[in-house]
């Protein structure tokens, strides 16, 4: 990028570039436009003014030159300033003529580069004798003139430099230009030196914001060579703009040309470059007027800039704004269990290496993974969570690897990023990965191996770093023994170990627990005082096994809270509703053998809730049997859900 000019303050200033009769003839004009613009008459032609004119703009102390004939001619082609021509009109140069008829009737016209056919329709409509000439450089204006003398021509009618000629070689020289041709040609400096500021500002507005960017850009002709080249870019190319500007961006750059957006009028976006020992990410993008290619512009960025921004708006984001509800400390409880639980998973919270955390449903699985990410140094990344026995096989796929348009009928248009590149730099949690199918389990390993995904129907991987956190209530070892787990993937997955104790395990904990669960219920209620959990209940919460651990015990919590809401109850009358509410607790105490309906308040008589593992496939098929085969109604009565029937069945096949 050229250093932009400074722009001069106050008014133009325009040099008035004329020798004898047109210098004075600009000094006449000149004072009249004094409140528009500072003139200078400068005496000089050709090369001498060209080189001050070049000298003074270098200096951005003008802005404009008004000059005419050759004079102007050459300037135009030698300096890089708006070089405005005094014009002849067909009425100057009749006039002129008519002036110099009267003084002699041997006249010749000699004007500058062209000659005026209207004057030769003129002279041969009226029959008057008057040759016409032109000249290209003061050279062939004096050789003409001479030649002119010897011919017998008297008056001689032309710009300054031919009447200054004819007069010293003892001709009369009548001046060709007009006052008003004059008058308007300073005016139209004034102009082009006003526009030309408004340029100058433009471009060191534009020159400024590029000189603070971090992303190099630089400019090209419909020539391909460089019009524009900022510091950025400087960097990058290690050239400086001032010897990049005026060459082909093809040859300083081969790899980084813009002929081919030129060519095709189409942008090429986030294409990847090595510069050196680094990537970089470059835009191409076509500069289009009137529908055709007039130039391009190329920019570029730092690779390793872009991905430090997005972890920038990541932490900005906050911590909890990744996924992340739980912490370490949010696991409740004082047992020696649970103490050396949180202590374990601190210590691998401080590390990247894959976790497996096996346990019973309900045990707080999902917890403790949030709390680890939490504790972790990626805590201001995504966690994403997933449970992999929630989701068809071909829509797991779809969602932890993602896919690209057009994968398979129904995919998005534009494709999906799945949930390994949604927690890119985070946590991705894999709860119930022992039901993973085998298919998966493959991909699953080759992402751990390889760290980087290939979406469904893509060809280029996606490199990907996240800390994947697996969990599981089944026996992954015994899996593995009967095939039915890859064992490769339960080495990969099975590196740090941490296992939830049940709550039967950790009853020194429940009171809290159950307290705890007591009051957020009765927040949730609304309810501006909450109450202690009465002692008939906590007796019963303690002596209960509680197969569904934490989960079971906050649904059962919950029941009772909603039971005691606002109400005041005497002991007996308290112990027969919780009897009716969570019949669990009791064991089935005074409950009739006959099934009851679906719905019934003494249905706590078909509880799975105590009933020994050993035993509880029997049960459940003895229930479904009772329910002739209707999985909903023998899941209402064994107060669990239709994914835990399954999995109890398909343990006991």
């Amino acid at each position: 990028m050229t250093p932009a000019t400074p722009i001069p303050p106050g008014r133009p200033r325009i040099w008035a570039v004329g020798i004898s009769r047109l210098s004075r003839a600009f000094a006449d004009l000149i004072p009249s436009y004094a409140a528009q613009a500072d003139f200078r008459l400068v005496g000089k032609g050709y090369e001498a003014a060209a080189s001050a004119i070049a000298r003074e703009a270098r200096e951005g102390r003008l802005d404009a030159v008004v000059a005419a004939g050759s004079n102007g001619a050459y300037l135009r082609q030698h300096v890089d300033v708006p070089v405005t021509l005094v014009k002849v009109t067909g009425f100057d140069v009749l006039s002129a003529l008519a002036t110099a008829r009267r003084i002699s009737p041997r006249v010749a016209l000699v004007t500058h580069a062209a000659t005026y056919p209207e004057v030769d329709e003129f002279a041969r409509e009226f029959g008057l004798p008057i040759p016409s000439y032109t000249y290209l450089t003061e050279d062939d204006a004096t050789v003409r003139v001479k030649a002119l003398r010897q011919e017998g021509i008297e008056v001689v009618v032309g710009p300054g430099l031919v009447t200054e000629l004819a007069d010293r070689l003892g001709l009369t020289g009548v001046f060709l230009y007009s006052g008003q041709s004059v008058k308007l040609a300073l005016e139209d400096a004034i102009e082009a030196a006003r526009l030309r500021r408004i340029e100058s500002s433009r471009r060191e507005y534009v020159n400024t914001i590029l000189a603070h960017l971090n992303e190099g850009v630089a400019a090209v002709d419909a020539d391909g060579r460089i019009q524009s080249f900022n510091p950025a870019m400087e960097r990058f190319l290690g050239t400086p703009a001032a010897d990049a500007v005026g060459r082909k961006l093809q040859g300083l750059a081969p790899d980084l040309s813009l002929d081919s957006v030129m060519r095709t009028g189409a942008k090429e976006l986030e294409a990847i470059h090595k510069l050196g020992d680094r990537m970089v990410v470059v835009n191409r993008i076509p500069i289009l007027m009137e529908g055709s290619p007039a130039g391009a512009v190329l920019t570029i960025q730092d690779a390793n800039a872009i991905q430090r921004v997005d972890r920038h708006l990541r932490r900005r984001a906050g911590a909890r704004t990744t996924g992340v509800r739980y912490r370490l400390d949010d696991l409740a409880g004082e047992s020696p269990a649970m103490r050396q639980l949180r202590e374990l998973a601190r210590r691998y919270a401080a590390v990247d290496s894959t976790v497996l955390i096996s346990g019973e449903s309900g045990t707080g699985k999902e917890v403790l993974a949030q709390g680890m990410h939490d504790a972790s140094p990626r805590r201001a990344f995504p966690f994403v969570a997933i449970n992999c026995a929630a989701f068809p096989e071909a829509l797991l796929e779809s969602e932890l690897f993602g896919y690209e348009e057009g994968a398979f009928t129904g995919a998005r248009r534009g494709g999906k990023a799945g949930l390994f590149e949604s927690a890119h730099n985070g946590t991705l949690f894999l709860d119930e990965v022992g039901d993973m199918p085998p298919a998966l389990q493959t991909r699953l390993l080759r992402v751990l191996q390889e760290k980087q995904v290939l979406p469904i129907g893509g060809v280029d991987a996606v490199p990907v770093n996240v800390r994947v956190i697996a969990a599981t209530h089944r026996d992954l070892a015994a899996l593995v023994r009967d095939g039915a787990f890859r064992q490769d993937l339960y080495y990969r997955l099975n590196i740090l170990r941490i296992a939830m104790p049940p709550l039967r395990e950790r009853k020194a904990d429940l009171p809290e627990l159950a307290e705890l669960l007591y009051r957020r219920a009765q927040q949730r209620l609304g309810l501006p005082r909450p109450d202690s959990l009465p002692e008939a209940a906590r007796s019963r919460l303690t002596a209960y096994g509680w197969p569904g651990n934490i989960r079971e015990l906050e649904n059962v919590v919950e029941r009772i809270a909603v039971l005691l809401a606002g109400r005041a109850l005497g002991e007996e009358a308290l112990l027969r509703e919780l009897r009716a509410t969570v019949p669990e607790l009791f064991g089935g105490e005074g409950m009739e053998a006959a099934p009851p309906a679906v719905g019934s308040a003494r249905s706590g008589s078909y509880s799975l809730a105590g009933v020994a593992r050993s035993s509880q496939a029997e049960h459940i098929r003895r229930v479904l049997d009772e329910c002739g085969g209707d999985r909903a109604a023998a899941c209402h009565l064994l107060g669990i859900s239709p994914t835990t029937l399954w999995r109890r069945l398909k343990e006991a096949a």
